[in-house]
């Protein structure tokens, strides 16, 4: 069984009984941990919205985040957003919920709702935030670019040049 169908049955064994919200759930889980490194990442059921949702944290530091897949085809209103917020929201994860909205193509694109007024970090903070993302990325990037050559150097015992050695006496 490939892990996609697993991870479509999981879902499904939470009680979500729509297809097409197990796939659009699917979807933003592997988007998140994929395209966006998050961690602590994981899909999660409400009976009583009847929603799949993903929570994950942006970086180790932050609190989690959750995340609502939405088609784009869907008309939502400021009741939609409260009911989301009065159901999912908890103490850990604070007053704010991202609604994902989610293309045919599975182009994605996340909107942050916050119930009432939230302090907005700093610009050194968030200056330093954006330049861990970029190293993130960028070792990301290099790790995907040479996954193959990693993969055989680690099958084959890799190879050590006699320059890279230090003598320790």
């Amino acid at each position: 069984m490939d892990i996609e169908t697993k991870i479509k049955q999981d879902m499904k064994s939470l009680g979500c009984t729509s297809d097409r919200k197990i796939a659009l759930a699917y979807q933003l889980y592997i988007y998140l941990i994929d395209e966006k490194l998050m961690y602590d990442t994981e899909y999660c059921y409400n009976k009583d919205v009847d929603s799949l949702y993903v929570v994950a944290r942006p970086n180790k530091q932050e609190k989690i985040n959750i995340y609502v897949p939405i088609p784009t085809s869907f008309d939502i209103s400021m009741e939609f957003i409260s009911k989301m917020q009065e159901n999912l929201c908890t103490v850990e994860t604070g007053p704010t919920i991202n609604l994902a909205f989610i293309e045919e193509d599975f182009t994605t694109v996340i909107y942050t709702f916050t119930k009432g007024l939230v302090e907005r970090p700093s610009l050194e903070r968030t200056n330093q935030q954006k330049c861990r993302e970029e190293k993130r990325r960028f070792i990301s990037s290099e790790l995907k670019k040479n996954r193959n050559d990693i993969l055989n150097d680690a099958l084959n015992g890799g190879f050590v040049d006699d320059d890279d050695c230090e003598i320790v006496e």
